[in-house]
């Protein structure tokens, strides 16, 4: 069954930038569980985690649904958090959680990962 859900319209790896000004580099990008708090809906997400180091640290889940308001539901139903956003784009759902850094540079991070995301 999973095998299916794998065949010629598997989702393929987001391709999110290596580095972000001011200082935000990827230090790795990979498949994962769906994490508990994202909801799966009838058909479960692809998700993966990115994580990135700069002046703190981010990990990002990227999760992508068979249909838009799967992802929009997503946003809904997660609860908010401190020092976390949600957003989506398109039918990827994103759960960003930084840890010591400033604003300025993680809304600089979650617009670039946008951007990335709109182009898939």
């Amino acid at each position: 069954m999973l095998l299916g859900a794998c065949g010629s319209g598997a989702v393929t790896k987001p391709e999110l930038p290596q580095s972000v000004s001011p200082g935000w580099k990827l230090s790795s990008l990979a498949d994962t569980p769906v994490p508990p708090e994202i909801p799966q809906g009838g058909t479960p997400p692809v998700c993966w985690k990115a994580d990135y180091a700069g002046q703190g640290t981010a990990e990002i889940f990227l999760c992508r649904y068979g249909v838009e308001t799967a992802a929009f539901d997503a946003v809904q139903r997660v609860p908010a958090e401190a020092q976390a956003v949600k957003f989506q784009s398109g039918a990827w759902f994103a759960l960003v959680k930084w840890n010591g850094a400033v604003k300025a540079d993680v809304t600089a991070l979650i617009r670039a990962v946008q951007k990335a995301l709109a182009k898939k």
